[in-house]
Formats: structure tokens, sequence, C-alpha cells
């Protein structure tokens, strides 16, 4: 979940008047697609102008803010919970990563250690780590080798955990680790030789996997390559695009196609860089609520005070 190496932890959620459909919206529609069984697939569609809301660290929140998408962590969101949500009316999509091993998941134990550790190396200070990600005596994190078969296999069986739990759609997250070069040792892309072709290969694996599930699947981040993906995927979540001016490709690939774009900024981000988001109005590095060309709703904007991603730490809605 990083848009630069420092935001390894970007959470993000809303709340507010700005997530209210606007009037005269349509409820979120949805879309037939063959399954890869050959039985009919429907699979939910996310408009533009879809509000939402981002909270990856609460396990339960409440089901009355202004939002018609609820984006909540996969593995700490119960089923009981996401049938609640959808009771009350939410799309549901469910945060997983599938760029990266993080080892204080339930289903750690299912990555091979040459998926995220080279054979013979200290796997506690791997060249594969995310950068400084690692907590003392606690959660690490490091860039896998989605090459890998094994690496699929737990993801197709995360995506239908999704399925199972009764997720709308997933939100598959560190999808662009051929662009990172890791801040340890290595020089390789991620530490793994990923080249862009890999990745490309690898996120359309995820979306044929998610479409052949009946899920939806967001695009996240990966901003150089949204030419070639956005036709894959059926909505896009991307972490500071604002900030840095990378937004405009969102607005031809994703918003012309009637297809929703969220995006989350930061007052304090990971790192501890600050920015000036202090108001729904201007353009640019004096606001958060769209570049130019953006026409009301076609991106919708949350502001979190620092990196944590909860509904509660949303300091700015707009869109």
């Amino acid at each position: 979940m990083l848009k630069r190496l420092t935001q390894l932890l970007s959470c993000s959620a809303l709340l507010m008047s700005g997530c209210m459909p606007m009037e005269g919206e349509d409820s979120l529609d949805e879309r037939v697609l063959p399954r890869v069984e050959g039985a009919a697939c429907t699979i939910p569609s996310f408009p533009k102008g879809t509000t939402w809301i981002w909270d990856l660290e609460n396990s339960s929140i409440p089901t009355t803010l202004n939002a018609q998408v609820y984006v909540v962590d996969l593995f700490g969101t119960t089923s009981a919970k996401i049938q609640e949500y959808k009771n009350a009316g939410k799309k549901v999509v469910c945060y997983f990563s599938a760029g990266s091993f993080e080892n204080w998941r339930e289903d750690a134990d299912d990555f091979p250690s040459d998926t995220y550790c080279s054979p013979g190396e200290d796997c506690n200070e791997s060249i594969h780590i995310m950068g400084d990600w690692c907590e003392s005596g606690g959660g690490c994190e490091w860039w896998l080798d989605h090459r890998k078969p094994a690496v699929r296999t737990v993801m197709e069986a995360r995506l239908q955990l999704a399925r199972d739990k009764g997720c709308d759609a997933v939100e598959p997250d560190n999808i662009d680790g051929y662009a990172y070069n890791d801040e340890i040792s290595c020089t390789d892309q991620a530490c793994w030789g990923l080249t862009a072709a890999d990745q490309l290969a690898y996120n359309r694996w995820l979306a044929d996997t998610a479409h052949a599930k009946c899920l939806g699947i967001a695009l996240k981040n990966d901003v150089e390559q949204v030419p070639q993906l956005a036709s894959s995927f059926d909505f896009a979540i991307n972490e500071e695009c604002q900030r840095y001016k990378e937004c405009g490709v969102y607005k031809t690939w994703f918003a012309n196609q009637n297809k929703a774009v969220f995006n989350a900024e930061y007052r304090v981000d990971a790192g501890g860089d600050t920015m000036s988001w202090t108001s729904c109005t201007g353009t640019q590095s004096t606001c958060a609520c769209g570049e130019r060309d953006f026409a009301q709703g076609d991106m919708r904007t949350l502001v979190f005070k620092t990196s944590n991603v909860r509904y509660n730490n949303v300091a700015i809605t707009c869109g």
C-alpha cells in the first residue's frame, strides 16, 4: 500500500458531506461478464462519481457514513461485518497486498520463503525488505517475486476468500514493484529484477482471476502502466497523484470511461513530509479537490491528517 517507498503504511477513509450522492445520482450499476467456468457472472460496477471511504485499520466502522463504497481490510473484517455494510446499501471493496509478503497475515505460512527471500540470505536483513519498513520484534514486509507460481496460488486463495466473505471487489496493493528500487543494497527493480512486462502480466492475471470469481477489481497506483491496464480494471485507487501531479492519466483512462477514480492525499505522510492541504478551494498545490480539467465528481479525494488510513482520520473530503 505504498505510493512512494516512504508511504508503506498509508491508509485512508471518508466521511463528510462531500461523499453524499449527488441529487439524481443512480445507485451503482452492474455489468455481466462471462466466467472462466462458463457460467454468467455479474460483476459490480463503480461508475465515475461514486463516493468512498477507505479504512484499513478499524474492524468496525459506522454504517451511516456518506459513502457508497467502503474499502476495508480483507483479513481484518469479518464476513458478518461485510454483510452489515452491504445491508446498509454499501458496496464493499476488500484490501490485500498482492505484491508484498506481510509476516503477520494469517496465511503467511503459505508463502514459500524463496518468494520473498533469496536462498542463503538472512531474511531479517533481506534486500527484498521494503525500504526501512520493519518494526522491531513485530511486523515486516518484503517485496514478492510474483513471477513464481506459488505467489499466484496464494493470491488466488485470497481472491476466493474475498468472494467467500462477500466482498464486491478487491484492492490488490503493491502491484507496481517493477518500478521500485530497494534502498538497502540492490539495483534490480524491487530487488527481483522484475520488468514492466512481468508486472503487466501479473496485474492482468489478478484482474482476470478476480473477474472469474465475480469480483470487481481496482487498479492501485502503478501510474505508469495505467494506459495498458485500464481496460482490465473496473476502477482506480491512487495515493498522492495530486501531490505528484500524476492524476491526468486517470482522467483519460478511467473518468472518461465512466470508471471511478478514488484518490488519497496526506497532510503528513509516513515519512514525515507535510503538505498544506487546508481547504477544498483552489487547485494543485493549494487544494486537494482536483486537478485542472477534472469536472466535479471525476475524482473523489480524501485528505488524511496523517498516513493512518481510517475513517476518523479524514481531514478534508472533496471531489
